[in-house]
């Protein structure tokens, strides 16, 4: 599915599962609100993974967006 693009100079989307064996589900809805201002997101939930869905994404953080929002949520476990 291709997503429209509401903004000019945002990314159509990007999504990645985590384990949720690993990654705290709260941690991820933390990161969601601090970045809420560089993509519009989506979380679904299966047993083994939690799937982030980032769309309009803005074209200043497009490339490095997933890297730093997984760091973040590392932090936000750590310090939660």
């Amino acid at each position: 599915m291709i997503w429209a693009l509401p903004f000019p100079g945002r990314k159509n989307m990007v999504s990645f599962d985590l384990n949720k064996d690993f990654y705290n589900l709260q941690a991820i809805r933390n990161t969601i609100k601090a970045y809420k201002k560089l993509a519009d997101f989506k979380v679904r939930k299966d047993k083994k993974t939690i799937k982030v869905i980032m769309k309009n994404i803005d074209k200043e953080v497009e490339n490095v967006i997933e890297d730093e929002f997984c760091n973040y949520v590392l932090a936000e476990m750590k310090n939660g």
